[in-house]
């Protein structure tokens, strides 16, 4: 019962970290809200090391899915007719203070799938791991495109984050 109650403890602790780096996400690229790809960079960035070691398994790293991320981002402006290297610009960090957190349609629907998974994972703790399996599965948006980009399949993205939280060697 002790065990359970510090497990979850410490899941509510890393849930608020996963926002509070998303948020931060968002706004240092001049979003309000953060979406998927926001809270990918942040489970990238938190203390356990389970979501950077993952891409370390599949060779990449958070550089270079925050590439494809703006490559995405730059594709969807070509789309409409605007160049974005031409612009040589960059989004203005946003300086927001939130009561509630507020996320884009991809960033509820990933904390939705992350609540479900953690459903059936109840042993371990919440891990920045279970961020990534929860986005593998994700068929649209900038994260899935994201990954095609750097060569990552859905499956192969579980496998090695799954690998990672039940502390498989590589």
């Amino acid at each position: 019962m002790f065990n359970r109650l510090r497990l979850r403890f410490r899941d509510m602790r890393t849930v608020s970290k996963l926002i509070a780096g998303a948020d931060k996400q968002a706004c240092l690229l001049g979003e309000e809200r953060p979406g998927a790809e926001h809270f990918v960079l942040s489970a990238l960035n938190l203390e356990d090391g389970t979501a950077r070691r993952t891409f370390e398994r599949l060779g990449t790293d958070s550089g270079k899915f925050q590439a494809a991320v703006e490559k995405q981002y730059s594709e969807a402006l070509s789309h409409i007719g605007i160049d974005p290297p031409s612009l040589d610009i960059r989004p203005e960090p946003l300086a927001i203070s939130k009561t509630f957190q507020e996320s884009q349609a991809s960033g509820q629907d990933l904390m939705k799938k992350l609540f479900d998974l953690k459903q059936k994972d109840k042993q371990y703790p919440l891990l920045g791991a279970h961020v990534l399996c929860a986005v593998a599965d994700m068929q649209h948006g900038v994260v899935s495109r994201a990954f095609k980009v750097m060569g990552i399949k859905p499956e192969q993205l579980i496998r090695s984050a799954r690998e990672e939280i039940h502390g498989n060697p590589r």
